[in-house]
Protein backbone atom coordinates (compact mmCIF):
# COMPACT_ATOMS: atom_id res chain seq x y z
CA UNK A 1 0.00 0.00 0.00
CA UNK A 2 1.49 3.81 -0.89
CA UNK A 3 1.84 6.06 1.97
CA UNK A 4 -0.31 8.48 0.27
CA UNK A 5 -3.28 5.45 1.29
CA UNK A 6 -2.21 5.29 4.99
CA UNK A 7 -2.65 8.67 5.41
CA UNK A 8 -5.55 8.91 3.25
CA UNK A 9 -7.26 6.15 5.61
CA UNK A 10 -5.75 8.20 8.82
CA UNK A 11 -7.56 11.59 8.23
CA UNK A 12 -10.75 9.92 6.80
CA UNK A 13 -10.58 7.82 10.67
CA UNK A 14 -10.35 11.17 12.60
CA UNK A 15 -13.97 12.19 10.01
CA UNK A 16 -15.27 9.63 10.90
CA UNK A 17 -14.99 9.61 14.40
CA UNK A 18 -17.02 6.65 16.78
CA UNK A 19 -17.11 6.58 20.41
CA UNK A 20 -16.45 3.69 22.80
CA UNK A 21 -16.73 3.49 26.23
CA UNK A 22 -13.01 3.10 27.76
CA UNK A 23 -11.44 2.53 30.77
CA UNK A 24 -7.31 3.46 29.82
CA UNK A 25 -6.54 2.10 33.25
CA UNK A 26 -7.69 -1.37 32.54
CA UNK A 27 -6.13 -1.46 29.07
CA UNK A 28 -2.53 -3.48 28.81
CA UNK A 29 -0.24 -1.03 26.90
CA UNK A 30 2.87 -3.55 27.32
CA UNK A 31 3.73 -2.66 23.58
CA UNK A 32 4.53 1.08 24.13
CA UNK A 33 7.88 -0.37 25.83
CA UNK A 34 8.38 -3.14 23.37
CA UNK A 35 10.88 -2.17 20.69
CA UNK A 36 9.82 -4.92 18.30
CA UNK A 37 6.17 -4.12 18.60
CA UNK A 38 4.43 -3.51 15.15
CA UNK A 39 3.40 -0.29 15.49
CA UNK A 40 5.75 2.42 17.30
CA UNK A 41 4.38 5.60 18.96
CA UNK A 42 5.82 8.81 20.02
CA UNK A 43 4.55 12.42 21.35
CA UNK A 44 5.49 15.86 21.74
CA UNK A 45 2.91 18.15 22.70
CA UNK A 46 3.61 22.49 23.08
CA UNK A 47 1.01 24.76 24.49
CA UNK A 48 0.40 28.15 23.06
CA UNK A 49 -2.46 30.34 25.79
CA UNK A 50 -5.50 28.15 25.36
CA UNK A 51 -3.86 25.55 22.28
CA UNK A 52 -2.00 22.96 22.13
CA UNK A 53 0.07 21.60 19.18
CA UNK A 54 0.57 17.65 19.35
CA UNK A 55 3.52 16.40 16.94
CA UNK A 56 2.80 12.72 16.83
CA UNK A 57 5.47 10.56 15.04
CA UNK A 58 3.63 6.89 13.91
CA UNK A 59 6.17 4.30 13.18
CA UNK A 60 4.97 0.73 10.89
CA UNK A 61 5.04 -2.20 9.15
CA UNK A 62 4.95 -1.02 5.57
CA UNK A 63 2.29 -2.27 3.80
CA UNK A 64 -0.26 -2.13 6.96
CA UNK A 65 -3.31 0.04 6.69
CA UNK A 66 -3.39 1.73 10.34
CA UNK A 67 -6.50 3.79 10.37
CA UNK A 68 -6.55 6.25 14.07
CA UNK A 69 -9.44 7.56 15.90
CA UNK A 70 -8.63 10.11 18.94
CA UNK A 71 -11.16 10.05 21.88
CA UNK A 72 -10.30 12.92 24.32
CA UNK A 73 -11.61 11.88 28.25
CA UNK A 74 -10.94 13.44 32.03
CA UNK A 75 -8.58 11.30 33.12
CA UNK A 76 -7.62 7.48 32.86
CA UNK A 77 -10.22 5.52 34.77
CA UNK A 78 -13.34 7.76 33.23
CA UNK A 79 -15.84 6.01 30.74
CA UNK A 80 -17.23 9.13 29.41
CA UNK A 81 -15.77 10.36 26.11
CA UNK A 82 -15.69 13.54 23.88
CA UNK A 83 -14.92 13.33 19.99
CA UNK A 84 -12.05 15.78 19.31
CA UNK A 85 -14.19 18.54 16.99
CA UNK A 86 -12.42 21.55 16.10
CA UNK A 87 -9.01 20.74 15.07
CA UNK A 88 -6.04 21.15 12.17
CA UNK A 89 -3.84 18.50 11.23
CA UNK A 90 -0.64 18.14 8.93
CA UNK A 91 1.41 15.68 7.80
CA UNK A 92 4.77 17.54 7.68
CA UNK A 93 6.80 14.04 6.69
CA UNK A 94 5.87 10.30 5.57
CA UNK A 95 7.90 7.42 3.89
CA UNK A 96 6.72 4.17 3.57
CA UNK A 97 7.33 3.08 7.14
CA UNK A 98 6.93 6.59 9.06
CA UNK A 99 5.18 9.37 9.45
CA UNK A 100 4.81 12.90 11.95
CA UNK A 101 1.66 15.22 11.76
CA UNK A 102 0.99 18.27 13.66
CA UNK A 103 -2.58 17.99 15.65
CA UNK A 104 -3.70 21.59 16.43
CA UNK A 105 -6.57 22.64 18.88
CA UNK A 106 -8.04 24.31 21.57
CA UNK A 107 -6.91 22.37 24.54
CA UNK A 108 -10.42 21.30 26.18
CA UNK A 109 -11.75 20.34 29.42
CA UNK A 110 -10.36 16.76 29.51
CA UNK A 111 -6.87 15.78 30.48
CA UNK A 112 -6.36 13.22 28.65
CA UNK A 113 -5.89 11.87 24.70
CA UNK A 114 -6.23 8.80 23.66
CA UNK A 115 -5.09 7.19 19.96
CA UNK A 116 -6.54 4.17 19.28
CA UNK A 117 -5.15 2.58 16.66
CA UNK A 118 -6.62 -0.48 14.12
CA UNK A 119 -6.89 -2.19 11.49
CA UNK A 120 -8.33 -5.93 10.34
CA UNK A 121 -9.22 -6.48 14.37
CA UNK A 122 -6.18 -5.46 15.85
CA UNK A 123 -6.01 -2.45 17.94
CA UNK A 124 -3.47 -0.47 19.81
CA UNK A 125 -4.46 2.47 22.52
CA UNK A 126 -1.85 5.26 23.22
CA UNK A 127 -1.83 8.12 25.61
CA UNK A 128 -1.08 11.77 25.62
CA UNK A 129 -1.08 13.83 28.89
CA UNK A 130 -2.91 16.70 27.93
CA UNK A 131 -1.51 18.56 30.98
CA UNK A 132 2.37 18.80 31.77
CA UNK A 133 2.00 17.34 35.14
CA UNK A 134 0.13 20.22 37.64
CA UNK A 135 1.28 22.92 34.69
CA UNK A 136 1.39 23.90 31.54
CA UNK A 137 3.62 22.51 28.78
CA UNK A 138 6.05 24.68 27.74
CA UNK A 139 5.66 27.15 24.17
CA UNK A 140 9.03 25.68 22.43
CA UNK A 141 9.76 22.87 20.94
CA UNK A 142 13.14 21.17 20.00
CA UNK A 143 13.84 20.46 16.39
CA UNK A 144 16.46 18.51 14.44
CA UNK A 145 18.33 19.85 11.31
CA UNK A 146 15.43 19.23 8.99
CA UNK A 147 12.86 21.11 11.51
CA UNK A 148 11.41 18.03 12.71
CA UNK A 149 10.62 17.85 16.71
CA UNK A 150 12.96 15.49 18.56
CA UNK A 151 10.73 12.97 19.86
CA UNK A 152 13.54 11.40 22.50
CA UNK A 153 14.48 12.90 25.87
CA UNK A 154 18.44 13.06 24.99
CA UNK A 155 20.03 14.65 21.96
CA UNK A 156 23.31 12.44 20.16
CA UNK A 157 23.82 15.56 17.65
CA UNK A 158 24.86 19.07 17.20
CA UNK A 159 22.44 19.83 14.58
CA UNK A 160 19.49 20.86 16.28
CA UNK A 161 17.56 24.09 16.80
CA UNK A 162 15.07 25.62 18.88
CA UNK A 163 11.66 26.89 17.98
CA UNK A 164 8.70 28.91 19.71
CA UNK A 165 10.52 32.01 21.75
CA UNK A 166 12.83 34.96 20.24
CA UNK A 167 15.40 33.71 23.16
CA UNK A 168 15.85 30.43 25.67
CA UNK A 169 16.74 30.56 28.80
CA UNK A 170 19.36 27.55 29.56
CA UNK A 171 19.94 26.00 33.06
CA UNK A 172 23.23 23.27 33.14
CA UNK A 173 23.10 20.51 35.13
CA UNK A 174 26.17 17.68 35.56
CA UNK A 175 24.23 14.36 34.64
CA UNK A 176 25.98 12.56 38.02
CA UNK A 177 22.85 10.28 39.23
CA UNK A 178 23.63 7.34 41.21
CA UNK A 179 21.93 4.10 39.57
CA UNK A 180 18.67 3.71 41.01
CA UNK A 181 18.24 1.71 44.73
CA UNK A 182 17.07 -2.03 44.30
CA UNK A 183 13.43 -2.93 44.74
CA UNK A 184 13.90 -3.96 48.24
CA UNK A 185 15.67 -0.65 49.38
CA UNK A 186 14.52 1.77 51.46
CA UNK A 187 12.18 4.72 49.87
CA UNK A 188 14.08 8.29 49.02
CA UNK A 189 12.46 11.19 48.91
CA UNK A 190 10.55 11.28 45.28
CA UNK A 191 11.38 14.45 43.88
CA UNK A 192 15.09 15.27 43.44
CA UNK A 193 17.16 17.96 44.33
CA UNK A 194 19.94 19.08 42.18
CA UNK A 195 22.07 22.07 42.14
CA UNK A 196 22.50 23.74 38.66
CA UNK A 197 25.95 23.94 37.20
CA UNK A 198 25.75 27.03 35.10
CA UNK A 199 22.87 29.48 33.61
CA UNK A 200 22.42 31.08 30.32
CA UNK A 201 20.48 32.85 27.48
CA UNK A 202 20.88 32.26 23.90
CA UNK A 203 18.91 33.85 20.33
CA UNK A 204 20.16 31.71 17.68
CA UNK A 205 22.63 28.52 18.56
CA UNK A 206 23.71 27.16 21.12
CA UNK A 207 26.48 24.35 22.07
CA UNK A 208 25.35 21.55 24.60
CA UNK A 209 28.17 19.95 26.39
CA UNK A 210 28.43 15.81 26.41
CA UNK A 211 26.87 14.20 29.86
CA UNK A 212 25.17 16.78 30.69
CA UNK A 213 21.63 18.00 30.85
CA UNK A 214 19.53 20.81 30.54
CA UNK A 215 16.55 22.83 31.18
CA UNK A 216 15.39 25.37 28.74
CA UNK A 217 13.00 27.76 28.88
CA UNK A 218 11.20 30.51 27.02
CA UNK A 219 11.93 32.59 30.34
CA UNK A 220 13.46 32.67 33.09
CA UNK A 221 10.64 32.54 34.81
CA UNK A 222 8.75 30.14 33.02
CA UNK A 223 7.53 26.90 35.21
CA UNK A 224 7.53 24.35 32.94
CA UNK A 225 10.66 23.94 30.08
CA UNK A 226 12.25 20.94 27.87
CA UNK A 227 14.55 18.61 29.78
CA UNK A 228 17.32 17.62 27.54
CA UNK A 229 20.40 15.20 28.16
CA UNK A 230 23.61 15.84 25.65
CA UNK A 231 24.62 12.60 25.32
CA UNK A 232 27.59 10.84 22.95
CA UNK A 233 26.53 9.98 18.96
CA UNK A 234 26.80 6.31 20.18
CA UNK A 235 23.86 6.84 22.71
CA UNK A 236 21.98 4.50 23.90
CA UNK A 237 25.07 2.52 23.23
CA UNK A 238 27.43 2.04 25.43
CA UNK A 239 31.10 1.97 24.02
CA UNK A 240 33.59 3.69 26.93
CA UNK A 241 35.08 0.95 29.27
CA UNK A 242 34.00 3.23 31.72
CA UNK A 243 30.45 3.59 30.53
CA UNK A 244 30.20 -0.20 30.63
CA UNK A 245 31.60 -1.02 33.98
CA UNK A 246 29.67 1.57 35.68
CA UNK A 247 26.32 -0.06 34.04
CA UNK A 248 27.32 -3.31 35.50
CA UNK A 249 26.10 -2.28 38.68
CA UNK A 250 22.66 -4.38 39.07
CA UNK A 251 24.56 -7.65 38.40
CA UNK A 252 27.38 -6.63 40.94
CA UNK A 253 27.47 -7.80 44.93
CA UNK A 254 29.02 -5.26 46.90
CA UNK A 255 32.89 -6.29 47.41
CA UNK A 256 32.47 -6.53 43.13
CA UNK A 257 31.68 -3.12 43.34
CA UNK A 258 34.38 -1.67 45.25
CA UNK A 259 37.02 -3.73 43.13
CA UNK A 260 36.18 -3.03 40.18
CA UNK A 261 35.26 0.77 41.46
CA UNK A 262 39.50 0.95 42.69
CA UNK A 263 41.05 -1.42 39.95
CA UNK A 264 44.05 0.22 38.63
CA UNK A 265 43.79 -1.95 35.40
CA UNK A 266 39.43 -1.96 34.32
CA UNK A 267 40.21 -3.62 31.34
CA UNK A 268 41.57 -6.46 33.22
CA UNK A 269 38.97 -6.35 36.23
CA UNK A 270 35.90 -6.01 33.39
CA UNK A 271 37.39 -8.90 31.43
CA UNK A 272 38.00 -11.14 34.52
CA UNK A 273 34.40 -10.70 35.92
CA UNK A 274 32.70 -11.92 33.04
CA UNK A 275 34.88 -14.77 31.88
CA UNK A 276 35.32 -16.10 35.70
CA UNK A 277 31.54 -15.60 35.78
CA UNK A 278 30.59 -17.26 32.70
CA UNK A 279 33.60 -19.64 32.74
CA UNK A 280 34.48 -19.29 28.96
CA UNK A 281 35.30 -16.50 26.60
CA UNK A 282 32.34 -17.70 24.72
CA UNK A 283 29.99 -17.51 27.49
CA UNK A 284 31.06 -13.93 28.74
CA UNK A 285 30.61 -13.03 25.37
CA UNK A 286 27.06 -13.90 25.06
CA UNK A 287 26.45 -12.72 28.65
CA UNK A 288 28.34 -9.41 27.72
CA UNK A 289 25.82 -8.92 24.42
CA UNK A 290 22.91 -9.63 25.99
CA UNK A 291 23.26 -8.04 29.41
CA UNK A 292 24.01 -4.23 26.71
CA UNK A 293 21.70 -5.17 25.06
CA UNK A 294 19.38 -4.28 27.63
CA UNK A 295 21.31 -1.85 29.01
CA UNK A 296 20.90 -0.25 25.76
CA UNK A 297 17.06 -0.55 25.64
CA UNK A 298 17.52 1.25 29.13
CA UNK A 299 18.71 3.79 27.96
CA UNK A 300 16.73 4.15 24.72
CA UNK A 301 12.72 4.01 26.38
CA UNK A 302 13.32 5.49 30.03
CA UNK A 303 16.58 8.49 29.65
CA UNK A 304 15.26 11.67 31.34
CA UNK A 305 17.50 13.80 33.32
CA UNK A 306 19.21 10.78 33.94
CA UNK A 307 20.44 7.83 31.80
CA UNK A 308 17.75 5.90 31.18
CA UNK A 309 19.92 2.78 32.83
CA UNK A 310 19.83 4.53 36.09
CA UNK A 311 16.57 5.06 36.59
CA UNK A 312 13.65 2.74 38.42
CA UNK A 313 12.18 1.27 35.15
CA UNK A 314 15.12 0.90 33.41
CA UNK A 315 16.53 -1.30 35.87
CA UNK A 316 13.85 -3.26 36.45
CA UNK A 317 14.19 -4.06 32.63
CA UNK A 318 17.66 -4.69 33.32
CA UNK A 319 17.13 -7.61 35.58
CA UNK A 320 13.68 -8.96 34.78
CA UNK A 321 13.11 -7.75 31.08
CA UNK A 322 10.04 -6.06 29.49
CA UNK A 323 6.84 -6.89 31.25
CA UNK A 324 4.25 -8.28 30.07
CA UNK A 325 1.43 -6.57 31.42
CA UNK A 326 1.16 -2.61 31.81
CA UNK A 327 -1.32 -0.66 33.42
CA UNK A 328 -1.16 3.13 33.78
CA UNK A 329 -3.91 5.46 35.23
CA UNK A 330 -3.40 8.95 36.57
CA UNK A 331 -0.82 8.76 39.33
CA UNK A 332 0.37 5.32 38.85
CA UNK A 333 2.19 2.34 36.69
CA UNK A 334 1.61 -1.52 37.57
CA UNK A 335 3.98 -3.91 35.51
CA UNK A 336 3.29 -7.72 35.72
CA UNK A 337 5.10 -10.51 34.48
CA UNK A 338 4.14 -13.87 33.69
CA UNK A 339 6.92 -15.81 35.25
CA UNK A 340 7.94 -13.17 37.98
CA UNK A 341 6.56 -10.38 40.51
CA UNK A 342 4.42 -7.39 39.61
CA UNK A 343 6.01 -3.57 40.25
CA UNK A 344 4.47 -0.43 41.19
CA UNK A 345 5.28 3.15 40.40
CA UNK A 346 4.57 6.84 41.53
CA UNK A 347 4.21 8.97 38.67
CA UNK A 348 5.13 12.36 39.78
CA UNK A 349 5.88 15.73 38.18
CA UNK A 350 9.01 17.36 39.00
CA UNK A 351 10.95 20.22 37.84
CA UNK A 352 12.90 17.94 35.30
CA UNK A 353 10.12 16.04 34.45
CA UNK A 354 6.54 15.91 34.62
CA UNK A 355 6.36 11.98 34.25
CA UNK A 356 9.03 10.67 36.97
CA UNK A 357 8.33 7.34 37.45
CA UNK A 358 9.14 6.16 41.00
CA UNK A 359 9.39 2.31 42.03
CA UNK A 360 7.22 1.52 45.23
CA UNK A 361 10.03 -0.71 47.05
CA UNK A 362 9.30 -3.29 49.48
CA UNK A 363 11.09 -5.87 51.29
CA UNK A 364 8.67 -8.61 50.00
CA UNK A 365 10.52 -8.09 46.47
CA UNK A 366 14.21 -9.32 48.00
CA UNK A 367 13.56 -13.07 46.77
CA UNK A 368 12.92 -12.37 43.38
CA UNK A 369 15.67 -9.83 43.21
CA UNK A 370 18.16 -11.95 44.32
CA UNK A 371 16.71 -14.96 42.01
CA UNK A 372 16.38 -12.94 38.81
CA UNK A 373 19.82 -11.63 39.38
CA UNK A 374 21.37 -14.95 40.34
CA UNK A 375 20.20 -16.53 36.71
CA UNK A 376 21.26 -13.90 34.92
CA UNK A 377 25.00 -14.64 36.38
CA UNK A 378 24.37 -18.06 35.64
CA UNK A 379 23.22 -17.17 31.61
CA UNK A 380 19.79 -18.38 32.09
CA UNK A 381 17.78 -15.22 31.50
Amino acid sequence: MSVNKVIISYILSLIGFSVVALDFSRINISWQYDPQAEIQMYDRVVQNGDSLAIFIKFGFDEGVNWKIDYLVQPNYSSEAHKKLKSFSIDTLFSDSKSFIIRLDFQKPEENLLVAKIFQDGAFYYYDIRLKNGSLAYPSILLVDDSGFPVFDNFLRTSNFGWVGSDQFHVTQYVEDAEPADAPMASMKALAPSILPDSSFVFKDSVSFTDNNFYVVRSDSNALSGVTIMKVSPYYPEFKLLRELAASMHYILNEPERNSLASSRNLRESFDSFWIQTFKSKFRARNAIRNYYNWVELANKLFTDFKQGWKTDRGMIVIVYGLPDEVYRSDSEEEWFYDEGPSFEYTILSTFFSPETYALRRNLGLQQSWFEFVAAMRRGSE
